[in-house]
């Protein structure tokens, strides 16, 4: 009686062992695809920069699906006041064909010393973008 109950016992055991982990991997790999973000890590999108002697840092640009988030930190290391509308952010393709083109705006006014981020989105998957540009509005 012993043996039949512990034989049963055991083979509950490995059923359960086997099952669950089973949904585990596949809860995970469906996670996974509903997950569509994607992280452009071209060295030309992403790379810090100085314009006109701002500094243009920390620069990042995810996709989710098939959104573009991209952001960056402008600082004015200066002593002086920088007076700007917008920054115009073009992304080209690996052909140099403009992909995008997205503004970035950080106020009208970067004062001497301070920091500010870009924050910006376009409906463009920019996943495959391999150079960033930067034009400055006045």
């Amino acid at each position: 009686m012993k043996n039949k109950l512990l034989i049963t016992m055991s083979c509950l055991l490995v059923v359960g062992l086997l099952t669950g982990c089973g949904c585990k991997k596949k809860e995970k790999e469906k996670k996974e695809e509903e997950s569509n973000i994607k992280v452009n890590i071209e060295k030309e999108v992403i790379k810090d920069r100085e314009i006109e002697g701002i500094k243009i840092t920390n620069t990042s640009l995810i996709v989710e699906d098939g959104i573009s988030y991209f952001t960056s930190r402008v600082t004015n290391p200066t002593e002086e006041d920088y007076h700007l509308d917008e920054y115009r952010i073009t992304f080209k393709d690996k052909d140099g064909n403009v992909v995008a083109e997205i503004p970035g705006s950080v106020g009208d006014v970067i004062k001497a010393g301070e920091t500010r981020t870009i924050d910006s989105s376009i409906d463009i998957d920019l996943s495959n973008a391999v150079s960033a540009e930067y034009t400055i509005k006045k």
